[in-house]
C-alpha cells in the first residue's frame, strides 16, 4: 500500500480563478499597507497603520504592533495625546509589551506627565530588565523632579547594559554638574562626545562644568562647538 503524500498548495490555487484574484488583491494591499506603516516618511506611515487598522483583518498580536507603530509617528510628528492613544491601545492588545510603555512614557515625559512616565518606564522595566533605554528616561524623569541621586543611579545602569550609551552618558554628566561633581560630569560628557563626536549637548554641559571650574577659556570653546553643530543648544 502506497502512503499518501499531502502536497500543500497557495491557498489561491484552490480558489476560482476570481476569488483567487481578489485573495491576491488583499494580500497584495495588506502587504502594501505594513510596508508604509513601517516606513520612515511620517505621513505615509500613518496612512498604512490606520488602513490596516480598519481592514478589521488584524489579529490581536498585530493589531498591538501596529498601533504601537502608529504611536511612534504620531510622536514624532508631535502629536502627543494621540501617541499616547495608541500606545494605550497597544498594551490593551498585548499587556505585556514592554516598548509601548516605554514609548507611553516618552509621550508622557513630553507632556510634563512626569509620574505617569516614571511609571511606564518602571513597568517596560519590569518587562524588560534589561531596558538600558527605559532606564535612562527614567532617570531624565527622576531629574525634572529634583531626584538627583535616583537619576545618576538609572543613568548608571542603563550604561551597565549599554556601555556605547552616549545619552546616558551626557545626562549622568549634566546631572553630575547638578551635584556640583563637575570632574565626573567633564569625565561622562567627554566619554559622550568620544561616543558620538557630532553630539552637540554633551558639548555644551562640559563647557558649563568647565566654566563652574574656573576654566572659562576651555569652557567657552566646548559651548561655541555645541552651538556650531546645534544653534539651539542651551536655548
Amino acid at each position: 500500500m502506497k502512503t499518501a503524500i499531502l502536497i500543500l498548495c497557495p491557498v489561491a490555487v484552490l480558489l476560482p480563478a476570481g476569488i483567487a484574484a481578489a485573495a491576491t488583491s488583499v494580500a497584495q494591499t495588506r502587504a502594501e499597507n505594513a510596508a508604509r506603516c513601517g516606513g520612515d516618511d511620517l505621513d505615509i506611515a500613518l496612512t498604512g497603520c490606520t488602513a490596516l487598522i480598519q481592514s478589521g483583518q488584524e489579529t490581536a498580536a498585530a493589531l498591538a504592533a501596529i498601533h504601537q507603530h502608529r504611536g511612534i509617528a504620531y510622536y514624532n510628528k508631535g502629536l502627543t495625546d494621540q501617541a499616547i492613544a495608541d500606545e494605550t491601545a497597544a498594551i490593551a492588545f498585548q499587556p505585556d509589551f514592554a516598548a509601548a510603555y516605554y514609548d507611553r512614557g516618552e509621550a508622557y515625559l513630553n507632556k510634563g506627565l512626569t509620574d505617569r512616565a516614571i511609571a511606564d518606564y518602571t513597568k517596560a522595566i519590569a518587562l524588560r530588565p534589561r531596558y538600558a533605554a527605559a532606564y535612562s528616561d527614567r532617570g531624565v524623569a527622576y531629574g525634572k523632579l529634583g531626584f538627583t541621586d535616583q537619576a545618576i543611579a538609572d543613568e548608571t545602569q542603563a550604561i551597565a547594559f549599554l556601555p556605547g550609551f552616549a545619552e546616558a552618558y551626557c545626562d549622568r554628566g549634566m546631572f553630575y554638574k547638578n551635584k556640583g561633581l563637575t570632574d565626573l560630569a567633564i569625565a561622562d560628557d567627554t566619554k559622550a562626545i568620544a561616543l558620538e563626536p557630532d553630539y552637540a549637548e554633551p558639548y555644551y554641559n562640559r563647557g558649563l562644568a568647565k566654566q563652574a571650574k574656573g576654566d572659562v577659556a576651555s569652557g567657552d570653546a566646548d559651548i561655541a562647538r555645541a552651538r556650531q553643530l546645534n544653534p539651539h543648544s542651551g536655548k
